[in-house]
């Protein structure tokens, strides 16, 4: 995804937050927001969020150019100002497949407010908004916190710092491929309290053994056997992953999406529909 710096009016602001894919993750959620969120891991995508926002008359949210109520960044919003602004984003993700729309859309709007108002807020302020209307609606736990550090994040205490404890596993910029199938409703899984134990369970083992050879190799690996072990993949999502395999690469399912991501996919995802590709994104969110 390229990213262009263009000039804007006074009060106006772009700002660039990268996708994340969660591999494993585990549901931590407490009565306060701020000391909510997830454990786990996720990698993060040079394509993502680019939104712009400006002063208007009334508040309103477009997405790739269309009027979106986006209940998460309206959230965002009205946790940072009382003022009426003109939110913009342009996705080059989909939505509600596993790419962590709503957390990018969110965090780039708070960076985006703070600069064309002038709240003159620090980066973890705006992606503690973030992370508050991403788990107040639901509609994610860990993307805000691994977004704000980009690469592959390792979330060892949900939250955002200094609450949440964020590391890395150190990796080149290499290509993501992916494949969507559709979408899995994040709010339907998160308020499903048997499916939730079986994710928390399967979730620490795989992060426990991850954290013994932190390797982006591993990560893949572990991921893949957390989606297995928790039992969402669908039929297309397990073929997908076992052609990877069989070319040579290694896949796992995006965390909550019916999508398939790889690493070394060697052409093996192109029967399985529009495949779609990105590097590593070792920036997190950031002004334009």
């Amino acid at each position: 995804m390229e990213n262009k710096l263009i000039s804007f009016s006074q009060n106006s602001a772009q700002a660039f937050a990268p996708a994340h894919i969660s591999g494993i993750f585990i549901i931590d959620i407490k009565k306060d927001p701020i000391h909510s969120g997830s454990m786990g891991t996720g990698i993060c995508l040079e394509d993502g969020a680019v939104t712009t926002v400006r002063s208007a008359k009334e508040t309103a949210i477009k997405i790739n150019g269309e009027v979106n109520h986006a209940a998460t960044t309206l959230s965002v919003i009205k946790l940072l100002t009382k003022k009426p602004v003109l939110v913009e984003t342009k996705l080059s993700i989909p939505i509600g497949a596993g790419f962590g729309a709503s957390a990018a859309g969110a965090l780039s709007t708070a960076l985006a407010v703070n600069k064309a108002l002038s709240l003159d807020r620090t980066f973890n302020d705006l992606a503690k908004a973030a992370h508050v209307a991403e788990v107040k609606k639901r509609t994610g736990l860990g993307d805000v916190a691994g977004i704000t550090c980009g690469g592959i994040d390792i979330r060892k205490h949900a939250g955002i710092p200094p609450i949440g404890n964020i590391d890395r596993i150190p990796c080149s910029d290499e290509i993501i491929s992916w494949v969507c199938f559709g979408e899995i409703s994040t709010k339907s899984v998160l308020s499903d309290d048997i499916k939730k134990k079986s994710i928390n369970k399967a979730g620490r083992v795989r992060l426990k053994e991850l954290l013994k050879k932190p390797t982006i190799n591993n990560f893949f690996r572990q991921s893949r056997a957390f989606a297995k072990e928790i039992d969402l993949m669908s039929p297309q999502v397990r073929d997908a992953i076992e052609a990877v395999e069989a070319a040579g690469g290694i896949a796992s399912q995006a965390m909550l999406g019916n999508t398939v991501f790889a690493l070394n996919d060697n052409g093996a995802l192109s029967e399985f529909g529009d495949v779609k590709k990105s590097r590593i994104s070792h920036a997190g969110a950031h002004l334009l």
